[in-house]
């Protein structure tokens, strides 16, 4: 028999089917006999009903108050709110077990956690049921972050490169194997460049300051090394950060480097995922771990530096994942991020089956890895969780004092105009006075983004040219 689940507000399907199968991984939405939820949202109360065909006479309801003077955004925000409680409260006491950040779903914990102001702490711990573990974290980084959040109504510039040297076996973003389309790479990076040089005109004309510049993908070094020459020519923002995506080790020798130092690159990444070669080869990195570190001291002295790690990938046991962040911190980078295993539709591992569902281990290494940074010096400075991530955990960045990447505080708290160029590049507008972010976002296909170029390109400009 297939559990579902299923309840009367298909407008919040996916934060309410995210919490469910943080309980239960193999209950599905719809006509359901796991658990049904109805909810009633009345003048000065939501009333929200929880009943069950497999727990024998089950019925639980639960009440909360709305404030009248509630306008219909807020009574709408406060109604999912409810929902998430009370869904998360039943699920809790059907399966005898919390989530580490209890009802939250949504990627930015930290964000959420200071548009709450002053009640935040106790909203956090009694009204979310996130452990006290987490809401200490949330808490850590946000007093990171503090004295280098964006308060200057700066911008940051975000450019795509979709291209890698092969797809990784738990990637799900638009991002291609390069050697696959040599063809369009040459008239990609020529669009790219008018596009930066008529950004340029615009920031002139709008006075705009940049912050931060960021070159990601995919894997930006894994252009001819003449293409990634010319795009790094024109990325002169007069920026105080520039940040060059490198993640595979694969793609760095020598003249690369010499064209990013040339560039006045100042932090690179060298993401290993994994010091060890069987998981390498399984997650389909076309690397060993002796490229790594052949990359790694080829990088060393010349830029601040980035390495990725991912805990719980396939085979691993919690002593391999503490030999790769062990041997992380040997390196000694300036930055170590640890993201928690998500699989999402598409990617290889998802297709062929793949469950990570051993939360204890998943735990397991997600403490570690921050009780072992904090002791040598790497402090959590930002932050984002993924829909259904193992354990229903987080990914964070760690970064000795001084050098965190400010990019990345930017892009999470979302307190930052972005303008962003290529293929799947997502350009965000922040109004600082009312809190509201609008966005453009160009074509996701890097044959698309050629082929309308023109097109394209002045709608990104249109989009900058409103009123800020």
């Amino acid at each position: 028999m297939v559990l579902s689940f299923s309840h009367n507000t298909p407008q919040y399907d996916n934060d309410l089917a995210e919490l469910v199968q943080g309980f239960f991984p193999c209950i599905v939405l719809g006509e359901g006999n796991f658990l049904k939820m109805e909810s009633q949202l009345k003048e000065k109360e939501i009333r929200i009903e929880m009943t069950s065909d497999v727990f024998e006479n089950f019925k639980k309801c639960w009440w909360f108050e709305i404030p009248e003077d509630c306008d219909l955004l807020e009574r709408k925000r406060l109604e999912k709110r409810y929902m998430k409680i009370a869904l998360y409260r039943t699920l809790s006491y059907l399966s005898q077990t919390n989530l580490p950040y209890g009802c939250l779903t949504g990627v930015r914990p930290t964000k959420l956690y200071v548009e709450l102001g002053e009640k935040a702490g106790e909203m956090f711990r009694n009204d979310f049921s996130v452990s006290e573990k987490k809401a200490q974290l949330v808490e850590k980084i946000i007093l990171v972050q503090s004295p280098l959040r964006n308060t200057n109504d700066e911008y940051d510039v975000f450019i795509n490169i979709p291209f890698c040297p092969s797809r990784c076996a738990y990637c799900s973003f638009v991002s291609v194997s390069i050697d696959k389309q040599k063809q369009i790479l040459k008239p990609y990076i020529e669009c790219l460049i008018r596009e930066i040089k008529s950004q340029k005109e615009l920031i002139k004309f709008k006075l705009m300051k940049i912050r931060s510049v960021y070159i990601g993908g995919g894997t930006p070094t894994s252009l001819p090394i003449d293409l990634l020459k010319l795009l790094l020519n024109e990325c002169d923002f007069g920026q105080r950060e520039f940040t060059v995506e490198a993640g595979r080790p694969d793609t760095i020798n020598r003249r690369v480097v010499s064209v990013l130092k040339k560039a006045k690159v100042t932090r690179v990444s060298v993401n290993p995922q994994s010091f060890h070669d069987k998981t390498l080869k399984i997650i389909g990195r076309h690397h060993t771990v002796e490229d790594i570190f052949k990359a790694f001291k080829l990088v060393r002295r010349k830029f601040d530096v980035n390495m990725d790690l991912i805990a719980m990938l396939p085979n691993e046991t919690l002593e391999d994942f503490k030999f790769s962040l062990d041997t992380a911190i040997k390196l000694n980078p300036e930055n170590i991020t640890v993201h928690t295993l998500y699989l999402k539709r598409g990617s290889e591992l998802k297709v062929a089956g793949y469950r990570d569902t051993d939360i204890e281990t998943a735990k397991e290494m997600v403490d570690y890895a921050q009780e072992k940074l904090i002791e040598k010096g790497f402090m959590p400075y930002y932050m984002y969780r993924q829909k259904y991530t193992t354990g229903n955990l987080e990914n964070v960045g760690f970064a000795k004092v001084g050098k965190e990447c400010l990019y990345n505080i930017d892009i999470m708290e979302e307190d930052t105009s972005i303008l962003a160029m290529g293929a799947g590049a997502i350009a965000k507008k922040y109004t600082r006075e009312i809190n509201l972010i609008e966005r453009f976002a160009h074509c996701k296909e890097p044959a698309d983004y050629v082929s309308r170029f023109e097109e394209m390109k002045e709608k990104n400009l249109n989009f900058w040219k409103k009123e800020k």
